[in-house]
C-alpha cells in the first residue's frame, strides 16, 4: 500500500478540541432527559445554544430533532473550512456520514416512509446538505436517487443505479454498493494522510463486514455471500468472510467472530450484544470512541483527536434524538442518556 507524506494535524486538532468542549457532557444530557414536557427541552435546549432563540417555543419533536442535526451539520461546515487543502483525509470523517445517510435514504424508498422518517437522525455534510438530504428524501424509489446522483455527477451514484434497476431492489445489495463504494474511496483518502488514518477506515471496514455477517444469518438474503464482501480490512478476511457466512447458527456465528477479533476491545462487543443488532452498532461506537481517546493521548498529534470528535459528534445526534422522542414519548429519563460519555 503506496502512502504519501502524513498531512499536519496539529491546527485541526486544535479546532476539533474545541469544538469538543460545546459538546453536550453526560449530567446535561440526562439532565435533558428528565425535562418534563417538550416545551422545557426545547426551552434547555436554547439555553444550550442547541435551540435558536426564536425557536424556543417549539414543540415537534421533528423541529427539535432538525435542529441539533442542523447544529451538527453546522460545526461539520466549520471544520471543512478549516481543513483547507486537507479537504481528501478529512473526507475520512464526512464520507462516513455520507454513506450512513445514502443507506437510510435508499432504505426509506424501499420501504415507502414519509420523507420526514427518511432523514431523521441525518447530519447533513459539505457534500450532502441539508436541501440535498430532503430532495432525496422526497423520491419516490432507490432508482430515483440513484438517478439524481448520477445526473450530479456524485461518485455513489453509478453504484447504487446498478443495484436499484431491478424492479424490486434488494436493500441488502443497494447497501452493500453503497459500502463498498465508501471503502474504496475512503481508503484512497486516507493515504494521504498516513498509516493511522488508513488504520482506521480498515477498521471501519472489518465491522462493516462483520455486520454483513450477521445480516446474512440474521435475516436472510438472497445475496451471494461473496458479493458482500469489503475489500480493505485487516482481520475479517475473505476466507474468515465466507467461513462465518456459511454457518447457519447466529451463536456459532457470534463465536467466530469473537476468534477474528480476538485481541480487539470488539471480541467483548459481540460477546455481550448477541441478538440485538442496534445495541452491537452502539457499542461499536462506543468501543471505537474509547480507543480514540487513548489513541489521541498517546499520539495527540496525529488524527486521532479529529477523528474522536466526529464520532462523538456522531454519537450526539444519536443520543439527543433519543432523549427528544423519549421525553415526547414519556419515557423514564433515567433510560434514554445512561451510558453515554460526555
Amino acid at each position: 500500500m503506496r502512502l504519501q507524506a502524513p498531512v499536519s494535524w496539529e491546527d485541526l486538532n486544535s479546532r476539533a478540541r474545541g469544538l469538543s468542549g460545546r459538546l453536550l457532557t453526560r449530567a446535561q444530557l440526562h439532565s435533558l432527559a428528565e425535562s418534563s414536557d417538550l416545551p422545557a427541552l426545547a426551552e434547555a435546549l436554547s439555553t444550550l445554544g442547541y435551540l435558536p432563540s426564536d425557536l424556543a417555543g417549539t414543540v415537534s419533536p421533528e423541529a427539535l430533532d432538525l435542529a441539533s442535526r442542523r447544529l451538527a451539520g453546522a460545526r461539520l461546515e466549520t471544520l471543512a473550512r478549516w481543513a483547507r487543502g486537507r479537504a481528501a483525509p478529512l473526507a475520512v470523517v464526512f464520507e462516513d456520514e455520507d454513506r450512513r445517510s445514502l443507506r437510510a435514504l435508499l432504505r426509506g424508498a424501499v420501504q415507502g416512509a414519509s420523507a420526514e422518517l427518511r432523514t431523521a437522525g441525518l447530519i447533513p455534510t459539505p457534500r450532502l446538505p441539508e436541501r440535498v438530504l430532503e430532495e432525496l428524501a422526497r423520491l419516490g424509489s432507490p432508482g430515483a436517487i440513484a438517478a439524481l446522483l448520477v445526473s450530479w455527477g456524485d461518485p455513489y451514484g453509478s453504484a447504487v443505479l446498478r443495484e436499484a434497476r431491478s424492479p424490486q431492489p434488494d436493500l441488502f445489495r443497494l447497501e452493500t454498493a453503497v459500502n463498498r463504494t465508501y471503502a474504496s474511496r475512503a481508503l484512497a483518502a486516507a493515504r494521504r494522510g498516513g498509516r493511522r488514518l488508513v488504520a482506521y477506515v480498515q477498521d471501519s471496514i472489518d465491522l462493516e463486514n462483520a455486520a454483513a455477517v450477521l445480516g446474512l444469518v440474521g435475516q436472510g438474503s438472497d445475496v451471494p455471500s461473496g458479493e458482500c464482501f469489503l475489500v480493505g480490512g485487516v482481520r475479517l478476511d475473505r476466507k474468515a468472510f465466507e467461513a462465518a457466512t456459511a454457518l447457519d447458527d447466529l451463536e456459532a456465528v457470534l463465536k467466530r467472530l469473537v476468534r477474528v477479533f480476538a485481541h480487539t476491545p470488539y471480541a467483548a462487543v459481540f460477546e455481550s450484544r448477541a441478538g440485538d443488532p442496534e445495541a452491537m452498532e452502539q457499542a461499536w461506537l462506543e468501543t471505537r470512541i474509547e480507543a480514540l481517546f487513548r489513541d489521541a493521548r498517546r499520539e495527540p498529534l496525529g488524527p486521532a483527536p479529529l477523528l474522536l470528535y466526529g464520532l462523538r459528534l456522531r454519537r450526539e445526534v444519536t443520543v439527543l434524538r433519543r432523549v427528544i422522542w423519549g421525553v415526547a414519548l414519556g419515557a423514564p429519563g433515567g433510560e434514554l442518556a445512561g451510558g453515554e460519555a460526555g
